[in-house]
């Protein structure tokens, strides 16, 4: 019966369309984008019974000759922190299923990137506070779910920052908290070119996850330009698209920075803004995504069906 309804429903979308999927961490974090392993692996499962996963270069090829199957997938994988290799390419080996890796250089030498620092900041605080102020901000923080937002909060005050003033406030949180120990906790360069040899595509994702939008001209096109040069030399073959760091056009990046992409050599760079793939040579330096975090079967693939015929369903998780 499902089968049949999402049959249907894409057959009304019309021919040469690609979804691509946006995940991020899998497993355990307080980063707020991280999925349940159980639920990415039920996820993967979905995706081959009903839907068609394909390689992004492979998708955007066939979709250029007018040949892309119908309901076809591409799975993309966002930042590149360790759980990729050691979670999410087990999974996907398991289940001969291929993803394009998206990932922000600054976590090869540091081994975090900044929202992961400033959660860990909050979540770590001493068990006896209560309330935390920061920039004039009072929030409470005395249960797990109330540090979680507060996190969140901080951390969505802070993106819209240059990198500079990023930094600046960051330290100033480190000063008015204990002294914490980060561990690495991001792929290195052997896991990489693990990845690439296997058969996974390595994107860029710049250097240091920032709004490129918030940045000097200059800046930005440097961050693009120094991860995908970064990658390159560690899998030794071109780094062919970009994932822009948040990644709503108009807001995180402009026409300006479309530009950029395109001079930095990138085939093709994608935002986080939702829907399908039309190939079409003036979007392919804001190519769309998807994320979907249903977790019934049914939920789940209506809303990527739907996603074809650029319908948003609007359900609860």
């Amino acid at each position: 019966m499902l089968s049949s309804v999402i049959n249907g429903v894409t057959a009304l979308s019309g021919e040469n369309k690609l979804s691509v999927l946006t995940y991020h961490r899998v497993g355990e974090s307080y980063n707020q984008l991280c999925m349940d392993e159980y639920l990415f692996e039920q996820q993967l499962i979905w995706i081959k019974k009903y839907f068609n996963p394909i390689g992004l270069t492979e998708a955007l090829a066939l979709q250029k000759k007018g040949k892309l199957p119908r309901r076809s997938i591409v799975i993309t994988i966002d930042d590149g922190y360790v759980d990729s290799f050691t979670t999410i390419f087990p999974l996907l080996k398991k289940h001969n299923l291929t993803a394009t890796f998206f990932i922000s250089t600054s976590g090869l030498e540091k081994g975090y990137l900044w929202d992961e620092h400033i959660s860990l900041i909050i979540m770590t605080l001493s068990v006896d506070i209560e309330e935390f102020l920061f920039e004039g901000r009072t929030f409470e923080v005395s249960t797990y779910n109330e540090r979680i937002k507060c996190a969140k909060e901080i951390s969505d005050q802070i993106k819209y920052c240059s990198l500079n003033e990023r930094e600046t406030l960051i330290q100033k949180l480190v000063k008015q908290t204990k002294k914490i120990v980060l561990k690495h906790d991001f792929l290195n360069e052997l896991q990489i070119k693990l990845l690439y040899k296997q058969g996974m595509e390595i994107g860029a994702h710049t250097v240091n996850h920032p709004i490129l939008t918030y940045e000097k001209s200059d800046v930005a096109k440097r961050e693009m330009l120094d991860s995908k040069e970064i990658l390159e030399d560690i899998i030794g073959e071109q780094v062919k698209y970009l994932a822009y760091p948040n990644g709503k056009l108009g807001i995180d990046f402009d026409e300006n920075n479309q530009n950029q992409a395109k001079e930095c050599g990138f085939d093709a760079a994608f935002s986080s803004d939702w829907g399908f793939i039309n190939h079409s040579p003036k979007d392919l330096y804001s190519l769309k995504r998807f994320t979907p975090w249903d977790k019934s079967e049914a939920k789940f693939c209506l809303r990527l069906a739907l996603n074809f015929t650029g319908y948003y369903m609007k359900l609860d998780k």
